[in-house]
C-alpha cells in the first residue's frame, strides 16, 4: 500500500471528498520564438485574428451552457474573458509585436499578455492576483486554437474524480459532468478566483495553492480534498479515513440537499425562541446556495465584490441595478440586505485612495470612503432604492464609528432617493438602515447609534481585531486573535443587550455563527439572528431546535465569570459537545485555534489572511 503523502495548501471551497485523481497539466505549453519574413506578417495577424474570432465563439457557446448548467447568474464571470478578447489595446499590442519584432503569433500573443499578468502578480492585493488565473485561461485557449487542437472530452471518464491540475478554467465547468468531479485541487488561484467562487456555489471542495502539487501525484492516485483545512492527502491511511468519514458523509449528506418548494420551517429553541438564520454571500449566484440551505434571507451581501469583479472598472448604476433585483427577487419574501461598498483595510479597491494609506485598517476605508466619493456611493444607494420594487431590501454600512457618519449617510440617502422615480411616477419606500458595528467606539457609544438606524449588524472579524489590536494579517501576532477572549463575549453581550433595551434588532455577520459552539453563546445572548456561510445553517438550524435558550443563557453567565479564552473553551466544549449531531472535531479544532500559545491544546492559525486553517474566517 502507498504511503500517505499530507499537502498543504488554501482552502477555497468548504467540504471534504474522496475521489481518484485527473491529473491535467495543459498549462504547461512550450512557446518558441520564431522569426517570419516581412511578407508574413499580415498572415500571421490574420492568424491571431482568426484565433480571437475562434475563442470568442467558443466563450459565447461556454456562457450560453454555463447558464443552463449552473445558473445564469455565472455569467458574468465569461464576460470577464469575452471582454479579454475584444480588449483593443491588447490586440494592438500583439500586432506591433509581430510587425516590429517579426515573429510568429503565438510568440507575440505571450509576450503581450505576460505584461499584463506580471503587473497583476506585482499588485499587493489578492483580487487582483488571482485574475492573473483568467489572464492564463484566455490565453491557453488563443493558443489551442492557434494549434488547431481540440479541448479534452469529459464523457468517456469514470466517476468520483478529483481534478488536479495547475489551473482550472471556469468555462470547464460548463463541459464537465458535475456528478464526476467531485473536488478540485489546483496548484494557483485563491478564495476570489472565478474558479473558487463557481466551486463554493457548486458546494465543490477546492485546494489551491497547493506547493509541490504535481511531484506528489499521479493519474489514479486516491485523494482526500479537505477544503474545510486546506489539505490534499493522497493515498488516506486508513485510520485517516476512519476519523474523517462522519464528516465526509455529513459533507455528502449536505450536499443532497435541493431547494425546498415552500419556505423553510421556522426555527426556534425548545423554549420558543424564534431564530432567523441567514446567508452571508459575496457575488450573486451564491444565491442559489442560500436557498438550497434554507436561509431565510442574506443577512450581508458584501456589495465590493460586485466593484473588484467588474471588467470595466467601476460598475453603472444599471450594472448595479440587475443584480440587486435579481437578489430580491430570488430571495422573495426574504429580506436582503446590501451592505455599501467596503473597500480598503484587507480590502484594497485597485482604483480607490485607499490604496496609498499607510495603514489602511485604519485609513479610508468602509463609511469613510463612501463619504469621500460621495458619486460613487449615490450611485449605489440608487441601484439599491430602484431594485427595492422587486422584493425586500435593506442597507448595511460599513464601519460606522461616529454619529455624525450616519447624519451624513442618511442625508445623502434621503437625497438621493427624493430625485428617484419608479415607474407610475412613484418615488421609493424608505428603506431599512444598519450600521455595522466593528470598532470598539461603536460599541461604546451604542445607544446614540442605535437611535438611527434600524438594525445593528456586528462584524466580529473586524471588532475583534480592532479591539484586541491584533493584525490578524501579520503571522507573528496572528495566534492572538482570539474570538473567545474575555473581553470580545464582554462586547458581544453588551452589544446584544443595548440593542434588546433599544428595541432594535441585532444581528452576526461574521462566520463565527457558523460554528455551533460560538452560534450557542450568541443564543444565550439574546441575539436572534445569526447570518453565515450558507452551507452551515442546517447544522446550526439542528442545534438551535434542541437547545433551550434559558440553558445557553446560564452558559453564557458562566462565561463572562471566566478570566481566560481557554477556560471559556473548556466550557463550551463540555456543554455544547452532546448537543451536537455532526462531528464536533472540526469545530472544536477552531475555537481551540485561538488560544494563546502554551495551551497544549492551542493551533497555528492558517491560510491566507490570518484565516484559521479551516479557510472559513470568522467576518
Amino acid at each position: 500500500m502507498k504511503s500517505e503523502i499530507v499537502v498543504q495548501g488554501n482552502g477555497v471551497s468548504p467540504g471534504l471528498a474522496l475521489g481518484h485523481a485527473l491529473k491535467l497539466d495543459s498549462h504547461h505549453r512550450v512557446i518558441l520564438k520564431v522569426k517570419i519574413e516581412a511578407d508574413a506578417v499580415a498572415a500571421e495577424i490574420a492568424r491571431v485574428h482568426q484565433a480571437i474570432r475562434t475563442s470568442r465563439k467558443q466563450l459565447v457557446g461556454l456562457k450560453s451552457e454555463l447558464s443552463q448548467r449552473v445558473g445564469p447568474d455565472h455569467a458574468f464571470i465569461l464576460d470577464v474573458h469575452i471582454l479579454m478578447l475584444e480588449d483593443a489595446r491588447l490586440i494592438a499590442d500583439i500586432e506591433r509585436i509581430i510587425r516590429d519584432q517579426r515573429v510568429n503569433a503565438e510568440w507575440a500573443i505571450r509576450q503581450a499578455t505576460d505584461r499584463i499578468r506580471d503587473a497583476y502578480r506585482s499588485l499587493d492585493d489578492e483580487y487582483f492576483r488571482d485574475r492573473v488565473s483568467d489572464i492564463e485561461n484566455v490565453v491557453e485557449r488563443i493558443l489551442l486554437n492557434l494549434a488547431g487542437d481540440q479541448p479534452a472530452g469529459w464523457s468517456l471518464l469514470p466517476q468520483e474524480l478529483i481534478v488536479v491540475a495547475h489551473d482550472f478554467n471556469p468555462s470547464t465547468f460548463a463541459t464537465i459532468d458535475l456528478q464526476k468531479v467531485r473536488a478540485l485541487a489546483l496548484e494557483s488561484g485563491g478564495r476570489t478566483s472565478h474558479t473558487a467562487i463557481i466551486a463554493r456555489s457548486l458546494d465543490m471542495p477546492a485546494v489551491m495553492e497547493i506547493k509541490g502539487l504535481f511531484p506528489a501525484v499521479s493519474t489514479g492516485d486516491f485523494l482526500l480534498v479537505n477544503g474545510d483545512e486546506g489539505l490534499l492527502v493522497v493515498n488516506p491511511s486508513e485510520e485517516r479515513l476512519r476519523e474523517l468519514g462522519p464528516r465526509i458523509e455529513d459533507f455528502r449528506r449536505s450536499t443532497r440537499l435541493s431547494p425546498a418548494p415552500g419556505l423553510p420551517g421556522t426555527t426556534a429553541t425548545i423554549d420558543g425562541a424564534r431564530v432567523f438564520l441567514q446567508a452571508n454571500t459575496e457575488l450573486p449566484h451564491e444565491v442559489a446556495a442560500a436557498r438550497r440551505h434554507g436561509a431565510e434571507g442574506i443577512g450581508l451581501f458584501r456589495s465590493e465584490f460586485l466593484f473588484f469583479a467588474h471588467p470595466r472598472g467601476i460598475p453603472s448604476m444599471t450594472d448595479q441595478f440587475e443584480t440587486y433585483r435579481m437578489l430580491a427577487q430570488e430571495m422573495a419574501p426574504y429580506p436582503v440586505a446590501i451592505r455599501t461598498l467596503d473597500a480598503g483595510g484587507d480590502k484594497i479597491w485597485g482604483r480607490g485612495e485607499s490604496q496609498t494609506d499607510p495603514n489602511p485598517s485604519m485609513g479610508l476605508r468602509g463609511i469613510r470612503l463612501s463619504l469621500r466619493m460621495q458619486d460613487q456611493f449615490t450611485a449605489q444607494i440608487e441601484a439599491i432604492y430602484r431594485a427595492s420594487m422587486h422584493g425586500s431590501l435593506e442597507i448595511v454600512l460599513p464601519m460606522i464609528s461616529t454619529v455624525e457618519e450616519l447624519w451624513e449617510a442618511k442625508k445623502l440617502m434621503d437625497e438621493v432617493r427624493r430625485g428617484v422615480r419608479l415607474p407610475g411616477g412613484h418615488r421609493p419606500k424608505a428603506l431599512r438602515v444598519g450600521a455595522m458595528i466593528e470598532v470598539p467606539a461603536a460599541v461604546l457609544a451604542l445607544e446614540r447609534l442605535a437611535e438611527e438606524v434600524d438594525f445593528l449588524c456586528v462584524g466580529t472579524n473586524d471588532l475583534i481585531q480592532y479591539l484586541l489590536a491584533v493584525d490578524r494579517d501579520n503571522p507573528r501576532v496572528a495566534h492572538l486573535f482570539q474570538p473567545l477572549h474575555p473581553a470580545v463575549l464582554q462586547c458581544l453581550s453588551r452589544i446584544a443587550a443595548t440593542a434588546a433595551a433599544c428595541r432594535k434588532p441585532a444581528r452576526i455577520c461574521g462566520e463565527m455563527s457558523s460554528n455551533p459552539f460560538f452560534a450557542f453563546l450568541f443564543l444565550g445572548m439574546g441575539y436572534d439572528q445569526l447570518s453565515m456561510n450558507p452551507r452551515f445553517i442546517p447544522e446550526i438550524r439542528s442545534l438551535t431546535r434542541g437547545v433551550a435558550a434559558a440553558d445557553a443563557r446560564k452558559v453564557v453567565a458562566k462565561a463572562l465569570n471566566l478570566d481566560t479564552a481557554r477556560e471559556i473553551a473548556d466550557l463550551l466544549i463540555a456543554e455544547v459537545t452532546p448537543l451536537l449531531q455532526a462531528d464536533p472535531a472540526p469545530f472544536i479544532k477552531e475555537i481551540r485555534s485561538g488560544l494563546v500559545p502554551g495551551s497544549a491544546a492551542s493551533g497555528r492559525r492558517g491560510g491566507r489572511g490570518g484565516e484559521p486553517a479551516s479557510g472559513r474566517g470568522f467576518a
